[in-house]
């Protein structure tokens, strides 16, 4: 059965706070039990060894055992106490003891007592204890007590009330302590369970294609606020990539409308009889077809690099070597724009897709080609950077427009002064190239001076 975070979070503070609290109440009852009943144990004893010490003080004073009537104020303490007191002198002679119905009735009071702190304390076990005692005048032998009590320990209706009180209030501190945790538990849980919800809440609507609800509000919980952050910049994203879709569909219906509206009024003009059937104009319809498939076939590409990225056929080749020989098959377009070109470097062996990199080498070279202007500069460098190949290329063209500079990547996305860019001006060699980039696990960047030139660079890995 699934639990809302509110009543997880509860559930597991009450638990642990039940555990720690009994822990801790039965630790205190055990060290108070052990403690007391130690306490008591020697509080008797010490009583014992009043009595005995009495006895032998009333035999030094009398220089001798007195009559029986010295020692009932003793015997007498003893009884109120719960204590049978009998003394014998060296023969083994009884000096005094209580009377019998005393005796009996003492026994029958430490019984009581016995039942009386069984209610209160709970079962406890009572053996009836006898004990002789030898008592001394100095180091002379002067006869002994025979000590009759109730016990291992003896407590007292007073000792038992205090013991059964503590417990009590263990029990209500317990309880308090319990209800205490419920309350901080359900507002910590409140508090923390309140954002997640409205994060939620707001997720959802998102899920809806909802982007403009409003986003949550922070809360002074830092992993909670890390969370609302995420979910914002997501929410941007994903309002962005809406936006990219909807661009993208209107582009590609502009860029299949344009040659089909061509195609198809050219040759609604020859079925009518508006045109002559020409050579020429069957070229010009035949090439409003190719730049048809030419857009599905590089729509096609895109799609086959990002879907197959692991089936890249990669082999270990000289980057400098490659880009050389691509550099050599633009030698008559710079000579045309009368455009100087350098390659700088040093030979760099990376393993990766040498027919893809061809294809991200010559995309970069095109553009920079198409948006240099005549007498301008382009230069290619190869470098290793941390076991990074970084392939640069950098143009002295129009430059891209700040506002522009996030989207030259996406598919279909030209600029005003890119119509005519390779591809057919379709506005896809960037984003092929981008695509096969990600295949490689590398990264494009671009820095760009509007109105100066454009840098663009490549980070591969040497090896993977």
């Amino acid at each position: 059965m699934n639990r809302t975070i509110k009543w997880q979070f509860i559930f597991s503070f009450v638990s642990i706070s039940f555990i720690i609290i009994g822990a801790f109440s039965i630790m205190t009852l055990s060290l108070m039990d052990n403690h007391f009943a130690k306490y008591v144990a020697e509080r008797q004893e010490s009583e014992i060894v009043e009595y005995t010490t009495s006895l032998e003080r009333i035999y030094e004073e009398n220089e001798g055992w007195p009559n029986t009537a010295d020692f009932e104020s003793i015997g007498l303490e003893s009884l109120h106490n719960l204590i049978i007191l009998k003394v014998y002198d060296n023969e083994k002679n009884l000096l005094w003891d209580p009377a019998s119905s005393d005796e009996l009735g003492n026994k029958q009071k430490m019984q009581d007592n016995a039942s009386y702190m069984d209610k209160i304390m709970g079962e406890m076990e009572h053996d009836y204890v006898e004990k002789t005692v030898p008592l001394f005048n100095g180091e002379q032998k002067i006869g002994e007590a025979l000590i009759s009590y109730m016990g291992p320990t003896a407590y007292s209706e007073h000792d038992a009330l205090f013991i059964a009180d503590m417990k009590n209030n263990l029990i209500i501190v317990a309880i308090v302590a319990l209800i205490l945790s419920i309350f901080f538990a359900a507002l910590v849980a409140k508090k923390i369970s309140g954002p997640i919800v409205r994060v939620k809440d707001f997720t959802r609507e998102i899920a809806k294609g909802d982007y403009t609800s409003l986003s949550p509000e922070k809360t002074d919980i830092k992993e909670l606020d890390e969370l609302i952050s995420s979910v914002n910049a997501l929410s941007v994203q994903l309002e962005n990539q809406q936006d990219i879709r909807n661009q993208l569909s209107s582009d590609i219906a502009h860029e299949i409308r344009t040659p089909l509206t061509t195609l198809k009024g050219s040759l609604e003009a020859m079925i009518d009889g508006i045109w002559e059937i020409t050579d020429d104009r069957l070229q010009s319809c035949y090439d409003e077809v190719n730049r048809i498939t030419r857009l599905i076939g590089s729509i096609d590409k895109i799609n086959e690099i990002e879907s197959h990225q692991d089936s890249l056929n990669k082999t270990s080749f000289d980057l400098y070597a490659l880009a050389e020989n691509i550099s050599s098959n633009f030698e008559a377009l710079f000579v045309k724009k009368n455009i100087y070109y350098a390659l700088n470097g040093d030979p760099l062996f990376i393993t990766a897709d040498k027919d893809k990199i061809s294809q991200v080498i010559t995309n970069l070279l095109s553009n920079a080609v198409k948006f240099t202007p005549p007498e301008g500069i382009i230069t290619l460098k190869i470098s290793n950077e941390k076991n990074q190949a970084l392939l640069t290329i950098a143009d002295t063209g129009e430059g891209i427009h700040p506002k522009e500079i996030n989207r030259i990547f996406e598919r279909f996305y030209m600029s005003d002064l890119s119509r005519n860019s390779f591809l057919g001006g379709q506005g896809i060699g960037l984003s092929i190239v981008k695509s096969i980039i990600k295949a490689h696990h590398g990264n494009i960047t671009v820095k760009s001076d509007y109105g100066k030139g454009s840098t663009f660079t490549v980070i591969l890995p040497v090896k993977r």
